[in-house]
């Protein structure tokens, strides 16, 4: 099978797991049965291949939202016996279906990791101090290691999330949660760069400080990276350790050298971040447009196109700014050395 397996578990009043077998009958699930509770409820559970949850979630809810009463739960299935035999009704749904998990999952997901919370600052904190470290010491193992804990992939995804779904709730969230990190990065960075001998020379922070537009490309590669994992339900620890590369070293590199007072080299490794931000955001927006990604309800979808409209005018001419600020920063640091 091509993905992981959901079952999605509906409960419901007594009555309606006949009508709920006839509505199903022509989608492709693998396999469905109905269990009885004590409360007079019904509890009917549908096992199907992930990329046809949301297909299946939307007739489920089309038929139970006017009837009301009733709850729909999506849980993962890592293993089922016996092995499930490929839908013989596949076939007709197959251009109805997106590759991907659903809109529900991927936003339940995407709220619960972009949260500010104790475990997120922490993390934050530690990969700033070993990323330091690591560019003190020109270690790039070290450097990579920062990358593995830094928990940025979270709330920049969900902020794309947000603005594909015009979800202003989600995106004060992840805005949020964005900008404590930054903060935290940068504060630490500095206080670690005051009490330091950071020579702006050394490669690993030189690197991050002689912006180039080479990483513009870079960090929108990142961005496509980082939505697509997640709609496809892979596991985003390595994507996330792409969006470290593209912000945590060069943040951390421009608060070393705002500490060590080296002004212009510290503000070409800050360009690059801010840069890095936001493409990754841009390409996310776009990434997520393409996998179909938007609200269901009309009202909504229509809302969200001038959202996204919006949301990608703002990062493009953010991005135009941020390239010529990039091409004066250099222009001051070649005049400053000669």
């Amino acid at each position: 099978m091509s993905m992981s397996l959901r079952l999605i578990e509906i409960f419901h009043k007594k009555g309606k797991a006949d009508d709920l077998d006839f509505l199903l009958k022509d989608t492709p699930i693998l396999d469905t049965w109905h269990d009885h509770l004590p409360d007079g409820q019904t509890v009917s559970n549908v096992l199907i291949k992930s990329e046809n949850t949301e297909f299946i979630i939307d007739l489920v809810e089309k038929y139970f939202s006017p009837i009301g009463s009733y709850r729909l739960v999506i849980l993962p299935v890592e293993a089922t016996i016996p092995r499930p035999e490929e839908p013989a009704k596949e076939e007709k749904t197959r251009e109805k279906t997106p590759e991907r998990i659903s809109i529900e999952e991927l936003y339940q997901k995407m709220t619960t990791i972009s949260e500010t919370s104790k475990k997120y600052i922490i993390m934050a904190t530690i990969a700033c101090i070993v990323a330091a470290i690591g560019l003190l010491k020109d270690d790039v193992a070290v450097i990579i290691g920062s990358m593995v804990i830094a928990p940025l992939l979270g709330p920049n995804m969900a902020l794309s999330l947000a603005t594909t779904l015009a979800d202003f709730k989600l995106a004060r969230k992840a805005i949020i949660t964005n900008f404590t990190g930054f903060s935290f990065v940068l504060g630490i960075s500095i206080v670690i760069g005051a009490f330091m001998n950071v020579d702006p020379a050394m490669p690993q922070i030189a690197l991050r400080s002689n912006v180039s537009h080479y990483y513009i490309a870079l960090a929108l590669a990142t961005g496509v990276a980082g939505a697509y994992a997640i709609t496809k339900g892979v596991a985003e620890a390595m994507v996330g350790v792409m969006v470290a590369v593209a912000i945590l070293p060069p943040l951390v590199a421009a608060g070393l050298l705002f500490g060590s007072k080296h002004w212009i080299d510290g503000t070409g490794a800050l360009l690059l971040s801010v840069v890095n931000l936001v493409c990754i955001n841009l390409s996310g927006v776009v990434t997520f447009i393409l996998e179909g990604i938007q609200p269901k309800k009309w009202w909504e979808a229509k809302l969200a196109k001038k959202a996204v409209i919006i949301a990608i005018t703002i990062w493009v001419l953010l991005l135009f700014i941020l390239a010529i600020l990039i091409l004066l920063e250099q222009k001051i640091k070649l005049a400053s050395v000669s």
